[in-house]
């Protein structure tokens, strides 16, 4: 295999995006634990460094590659099974802002606001595209929802940020709404009738879990209570991730791919919205299920982390185009 630092630019995938969005989740809910659990903040704050760090890389990576090879961040953008990844950043930043917020910083607010305007254009381009584009059923994955769930993100991350930001917040929340519910029936008949995901694509399938999760969080945010509706969306992410914990050989037994990173944020996202119900609707339960939650999220994070290190080391890093694409694979016998 080629040294990975020897690859050209044009190999740095849209994908890494969901690197620092990964993090930033993971570093949210670990504060989230702080404020709910009593536990050390210097963990959320060191994954929050982590965080800005590995965005302010990724972004000047990516500034070298639409500058050098334009097109092929096109063809990326156009690509239904790439563009998906590109509101990673936006999703970051506004993560990076709300953290910088609470560090006392007054321009983390322009840095939100320009994150949030950001990602509803990014998402207007995005579903504009699948539109025009029409793609195939067998195109479509998971990936799909990235652009839906930074729209959530939005109220979750607008709390201090000293704007207005309410009306803009519930729009967001709004759209986010109606498209998760609008794409997941589609996903599901595209999951369970049109032939299996490539293997570099089914640890997307963790992707199903942040909408739900992301909304009751959101709701709580903009209400400032966890009602019957907010319950009812953690209660069916939580369905979601004992259902997807049943496979875990399966997603073990997979060879590395950067779409492991998709294990990691709707998995902080999970644990972050059971933190948010144990504030707000404690009850005997809540705080056991949070911290357990809390834990597994962050054993998937060092996981993937070390085999993305493992992976750099090793050369393998960065996908070639046979790995790029989204083409179903024949039906297989996986390990129950």
């Amino acid at each position: 295999m080629q040294n990975s630092a020897k690859l050209p630019l044009t190999h740095v995938p849209s994908a890494l995006f969901s690197v620092g969005m990964g993090l930033g989740g993971l570093g949210a809910a670990w504060l989230s634990a702080a404020r709910h659990l009593g536990m050390t903040a210097l963990g959320g704050h060191a994954l929050f460094v982590l965080t800005t760090g590995v965005t302010v890389l990724v972004m000047a990576l990516y500034a070298l590659k639409s500058i050098l090879h334009r097109d092929a961040v096109v063809q990326e953008l156009h690509d239904i099974a790439t563009a998906n990844f590109f509101p990673g950043l936006t999703i970051s930043l506004m993560f990076v802002a709300f953290w910088l917020k609470s560090l006392g910083l007054a321009w983390s607010t322009i840095l939100w606001q320009a994150a949030a305007v950001g990602h509803v254009v990014l998402a207007l381009v995005i579903l504009r595209s699948w539109i025009l584009r029409n793609a195939e059923i067998t195109r479509a994955n998971p990936s799909m929802f990235v652009p839906i769930v930074g729209l959530f993100v939005v109220p979750l991350t607008s709390a201090g940020m000293e704007v207005d930001a309410d009306p803009f917040a519930w729009f967001c929340f709004s759209v986010a709404l109606l498209f998760w519910l609008a794409l997941f029936p589609v996903m599901l008949n595209r999951i369970l009738f049109h032939g299996q995901l490539p293997r570099q694509f089914l640890p997307t399938l963790f992707i199903l879990i942040a909408p739900p999760a992301l909304a009751a969080s959101a709701l709580a945010a903009l209400q400032g209570s966890f009602g019957l509706v907010a319950q009812g969306f953690f209660y069916a992410a939580l369905f979601q991730g004992l259902l997807l914990a049943t496979m875990a050989r399966t997603f073990i037994s997979l060879p590395f791919h950067l779409s492991w990173w998709a294990f990691t944020f709707p998995s902080a996202a999970l644990a972050s919205a059971a933190m948010t119900r144990h504030a707000l609707a404690p009850d005997r339960f809540s705080a056991p299920l949070a911290a357990l939650l809390l834990t597994v999220a962050t054993l998937i994070s060092c996981f993937v982390a070390l085999r993305t290190a493992r992976a750099f080391l090793d050369g393998d890093i960065w996908p070639g185009p046979e790995d790029i694409q989204a083409e179903p694979t024949p039906a297989r016998n996986e390990p129950e």
